[in-house]
């Protein structure tokens, strides 16, 4: 049974595979074996200790080659399963989408059956299924413990930048073509929606518990109370990017800040707007949260800190951080592990999954499980290119994001 490597497990393989290479060193044990046993000393004794020295050597390369074999087949959480799969595929997708179903102890490359190099806009899971936004058009499979078994809509084979949950299906966003359904969810028939709205550049959508549609955009906020045969602008300003709901409250993240609105989305207030832009917001739990970068580069925190996440337990009324990651004591180490990990600054993305939350860092994934507290790296990143998360039914996903916000 081939073992499954956790994530820093990773580390000791690079290095490990770079300074010792088992086939080299039992080269150098038989020239040294060959040297002793032709050598023209009498001593019967000698020639006795050279045999079984050679022996422990011979049955320590062959150890080593095993071992360094296993590691090679071992990539950063990469399980045998995926390899299986890649296998029959052909496909030699790895490092997109990564997978974890005991709530973050270990993680596996699910990518196999995705396109090599795929460039990942967006990604979500709900329903029973993950889906991902790609340049090339939509991605989907069953979020099984498994893992998934991709399969590509045939339909608009161009830049899928978001998915969104719908009561009717999906929906699935191309800034340049639109917003799109899925008529009966798992058909795989898509329509056009929200055309009156089609030239107003849409960046989100969300269905409310009274029927009514929001949506974000270019150009401010949205709404329909008729399924989206009509509509009215309900806030003019620039882009928006996000909206969530929690009971009667609404709160929008984008070029404006954090905006909070109490009255089913007509009115919209604003709670962070000197220089902010919420780059991501939404709900954990019966929380919300937001994380917030600037709108001017150069202005960044004296921690070099552009991105903070902030979270709020009073429906958006006031905010608190909790995404100071304390730096470790001082360990000396061949190969700097903790170094790499505890540079941590910016924060892109954040689930809750049972107990725990889960953040997505610049330098990998990372847990909590005292709401934000105290954080754990649980996932280290070994390139650039932070990960979106998402999560169903305790499956969790960790996407390499391409690009966005």
């Amino acid at each position: 049974m081939q073992k499954t490597f956790a994530p820093s497990d990773s580390f000791f393989y690079n290095s490990f595979t770079s300074f010792y290479t088992p086939e080299i060193a039992c080269s150098r044990q038989a020239c040294i074996f060959a040297a002793l046993i032709h050598q023209t000393h009498q001593n019967m004794q000698i020639r006795v200790i050279a045999l079984l020295l050679s022996i422990q050597f011979f049955t320590a390369c062959q150890q080593g080659q095993e071992v360094a074999r296993s590691l090679a087949a071992a990539d950063i959480g990469f399980s045998s399963a995926s390899a299986g799969r890649q296998k029959e595929t052909g496909q030699t997708a790895a490092g997109i989408v990564f997978q974890s179903v005991d709530g973050g102890q270990t993680w596996h490359d699910v990518s196999a059956g995705l396109p090599a190099g795929l460039e990942v806009w967006g990604a979500s899971a709900f329903g029973g299924e993950v889906f991902l936004g790609t340049e090339t058009g939509l991605y989907r499979s069953s979020a099984v413990p498994t893992g998934p078994i991709w399969q590509k809509e045939p339909f608009l084979n161009e830049n899928i930048t978001d998915i969104f949950p719908g009561r009717a299906g999906p929906y699935v966003n191309s800034i340049d073509n639109g917003l799109f359904q899925e008529t009966i969810s798992g058909t795989g028939d898509w329509k056009p929606v929200c055309t009156a709205v089609k030239n107003k550049k849409i960046r989100t959508v969300l269905e409310t518990a009274d029927g009514a549609i929001l949506i974000g955009s270019d150009s401010g906020i949205f709404k329909s109370a008729d399924g989206g045969q009509t509509w009215r602008q309900v806030f003019v300003g620039d882009m928006i990017i996000s909206i969530a709901a929690m009971g009667e409250v609404l709160i929008g993240g984008g070029y404006q800040g954090v905006l909070r609105s109490t009255d089913g989305g007509e009115h919209w207030d604003n709670v962070f707007d000197e220089n902010i832009l919420a780059k991501n917001s939404g709900r954990i739990g019966d929380r919300f949260f937001t994380i917030l970068g600037t709108r001017d580069p150069s202005v960044i925190s004296p921690e070099g800190i552009t991105n903070r996440l902030r979270i709020s337990s009073d429906s958006g009324k006031t905010w608190q951080r909790i995404d100071r990651v304390p730096a470790p004591l001082p360990v000396q180490s061949v190969f700097n592990m903790d170094a790499r990990l505890w540079q941590t600054r910016d924060v892109y993305d954040i689930i809750q999954a049972g107990k725990y939350l889960f953040c997505s860092f610049d330098t990998g994934v990372f847990r909590s499980s005292d709401q934000g507290k105290t954080w754990e790296p649980v996932y280290a990143i070994d390139r650039a290119g932070p990960f979106t998360l998402t999560m169903s039914d305790q499956v969790i996903y960790a996407v390499r994001r391409s690009g966005g916000c």
